[in-house]
C-alpha cells in the first residue's frame, strides 16, 4: 500500500483525526524476516541488532515495553491506527514518511547492496540490467529506488525480508537488492549463498534520496511524549556505549 492510499483508508475511518491515549505498556513492532536486524530464533525467540537496541532503549528510558513481531505489510498502518504504539525495523526516514509517522533520532545510516550469482554482473547500472528480473522487498527503500531508476527491469516484490533469496538461488530473479548487512548475515554467510556475491556500488542516502537520512524508530504523530521518552532512552544508549556494543556484536565481522 502507497504512503498516499495509506492516508486516505485511514482518513476515512476515522484515524485521522482520532486522539491518542498512551498505554501503560508500549507494544513495538518488528518485522522478524530480516536478520541480524530482527529475526527468530531456533527456539522461538526474537532475537536481532533492533530487538536488542530497543530492550536497551526501554531500559534506559524506564518504560515498560513489549516487542513483537508483525507482518511488514501491516506494521504503519497498525501505527497508526493505534494497535502498535513504535515500530522498530530498519525503517529508513524519508519525506514521505515523516508526512505520516513521527521519527526517533537516526541511529544507523545503513548501506545498500545488489547481490548477484557470482560472475553475472559486472554492471548494475539500469541500461545492464534492462529485461532482468530485480527482486525487492515490497515498500522499502530498495522497491522505491530500483521502480524508480529501472523501468527497463522486471520488479519482482516480497512481503519478507528472507523470501527472495528462494527465488534468487532458484533462478526466478537476476539479482536482489537489500542491505548490504542483511545480505551478508542472511544469505552470503550460508551455504546457500556460497555462489553469490555482492555486486555495483554500496549506496546510501547520499547517492539518492530514495534511501532517505538513516534509520530510525517510528512513533505515532499524535504521541509526542513517546518520541521524548524514546529519544531520551537512545541518548543515554548511546553515551553509555551499548550502541558501539551492538554495532560490535553484530557488525564487527563482516
Amino acid at each position: 500500500m502507497t504512503i498516499a492510499k495509506l492516508i486516505l483508508t485511514l482518513a476515512a475511518a476515522g484515524f485521522a483525526g482520532s486522539l491518542y491515549a498512551a498505554p501503560d505498556k508500549i507494544t513495538i513492532a518488528t518485522d522478524a524476516t530480516f536478520p541480524p536486524f530482527e529475526s527468530i530464533d531456533a527456539n522461538g525467540k526474537l532475537v536481532g541488532y533492533d530487538v536488542d537496541l530497543m530492550h536497551a532503549i526501554c531500559k534506559a528510558a524506564a518504560m515498560n515495553c513489549n516487542v513483537i513481531s508483525a507482518p511488514w505489510d501491516g506494521m504503519i498502518p497498525g501505527l497508526m491506527s493505534n494497535k502498535y504504539d513504535a515500530l522498530i525495523s530498519q525503517l529508513t526516514v524519508t519525506d514521505a514518511r515523516r508526512r505520516v509517522m513521527a521519527f526517533s533520532d537516526i541511529y544507523d545510516r545503513p548501506v545498500f547492496r545488489f547481490v548477484a550469482k557470482k560472475g553475472t554482473f559486472t554492471d548494475t547500472s539500469p541500461e545492464a540490467l534492462k529485461g532482468k528480473v530485480i527482486a525487492v522487498q515490497t515498500g522499502t527503500p530498495m522497491d522505491t529506488y530500483v521502480t524508480k531508476h529501472y523501468p527497463g527491469s522486471t520488479i519482482k516484490h516480497y512481503d519478507g525480508g528472507s523470501a527472495p533469496y528462494l527465488d534468487l538461488t532458484a533462478g526466478r530473479a537476476d539479482i536482489f537488492m537489500s542491505y548490504e548487512a542483511q545480505i551478508i548475515y542472511s544469505f552470503l554467510k550460508k551455504e546457500d549463498g556460497k555462489d553469490y556475491q555482492l555486486v555495483g556500488p554500496r549506496l546510501t542516502g547520499k547517492d539518492a534520496p530514495e534511501f532517505g537520512e538513516g534509520v530510525a524508530i517510528a512513533i505515532n504523530k499524535k504521541n509526542t511524549a513517546l518520541v521524548e521518552k524514546i529519544n531520551q532512552g537512545l541518548a543515554k544508549v548511546r553515551a553509555d556505549g551499548e550502541l558501539d556494543s551492538l554495532n560490535k556484536k553484530y557488525f564487527s565481522a563482516e
